[in-house]
């Protein structure tokens, strides 16, 4: 049985961004369907501020496409940053390879199916530091940047080589101001009083640390609707931290995995958030956060928010559901 990453489900939705796709010398124009593309919404942010990465890979022909395993961690898959005013390029180091037997033909994508997938790029890219202390595991400094994502499409497949380049995009990466400066400053010193504690009072902080934050999002939510950290503090922070220090009691089963007090308040502001940024990089991620814990949430915000990058996704999710639950690996 052939070991692999989950691969994000697909679903057909137009694409009206060009990429390059690069084949071999000699290779068939049938061979030339895939387009790639990436997007992070903007082109400035502020020091620390998190970039939301959205990629879509598309098979844009009448033929069914057979890749590779199509994921940021793959071997096969090449994200990087280089900056104007560094010297080597910030690279995502890959954590898997993928193996399957002598007839394996490659992952099939449907013609006109895409696959989504979201991240924060400062969790794989930048100067790593220490997420004890710092909201993301990496830093990039303020400097221009340019990002480029090129997948070798056939790599291990009998089939001639196959490179699949999205075009490149270029942002630029400012000083905080002082009032930025001071809301950072707030988050980062939640992050690390999270951080502060011993496991004999491991439950306790961690449920007070929760509530914090949950009161915080809900305060910057009304203040400051289209504050761009909310969508990370809800995809991964809510119960991510804190829950970490009741592992033990999750193991032993005194403790559910997730607070049945306070996930139907996560999941409202969730939903609060979204409609604001349903066609950014920032609201794709926290669709596919609900996707992980709260499935059937996702037929709700595909009829909201259709015609949107939210609605897309959460229609694909849903679909995958259909097309793979016999087959998918346990999340």
């Amino acid at each position: 049985m052939r070991k692999h990453l989950r691969l994000s489900h697909i679903i057909c939705r137009p694409l009206f961004v060009a990429a390059l796709i690069v084949g071999v010398p000699g290779g068939s124009f049938a061979q030339q369907q895939l387009v790639l593309t990436t997007s992070i919404g903007k082109a400035e942010f502020f020091e620390d501020e998190p970039i939301y990465l959205l990629i879509r890979l598309q098979n844009v022909s009448r033929d069914t496409a057979r890749t590779y395993f199509f994921n940021l961690m793959s071997s096969a898959v090449k994200l990087s940053v280089s900056r104007r005013h560094g010297t080597d390029p910030y690279l995502v180091g890959y954590v898997a390879s993928n193996g399957a037997g002598p007839s394996w033909r490659g992952e099939p994508i449907a013609p006109g199916a895409t696959i989504f997938q979201t991240w924060i790029l400062q969790t794989v890219l930048g100067d790593a530091w220490s997420p004890r202390h710092h909201l993301s595991a990496h830093h990039l400094p303020s400097d221009e940047y340019e990002l480029r994502l090129e997948f070798q499409a056939h790599w291990g497949l009998p089939t001639p080589k196959l490179q699949v380049d999205a075009a490149p995009i270029i942002f630029r990466i400012r000083p905080r101001t002082a009032p930025e400066e001071r809301e950072f400053a707030t988050l980062e010193a939640m992050v690390t009083t999270a951080w502060d504690t011993t496991h004999s009072t491991a439950s306790q902080r961690s449920a007070e640390y929760r509530r914090a934050l949950i009161a915080l999002i809900a305060a910057r939510l009304q203040q400051q609707p289209d504050d761009p950290f909310l969508p990370m503090l809800l995809s991964s922070r809510v119960y991510g931290v804190g829950k970490a220090f009741d592992a033990d009691d999750v193991r032993l089963g005194t403790v559910s995995r997730f607070d049945p007090d306070t996930s139907h308040i996560v999941s409202g502001l969730r939903l609060a958030v979204i409609e604001r940024p349903k066609s950014s990089p920032a609201g794709a991620l926290l669709v596919q956060s609900i996707a992980r814990r709260h499935r059937a949430q996702l037929a709700t915000i595909a009829r909201r928010l259709r015609r949107s990058i939210a609605g897309d996704i959460a229609q694909y999710e849903m679909e995958g559901d259909q097309l793979e639950q016999p087959l998918r690996p346990p999340r």
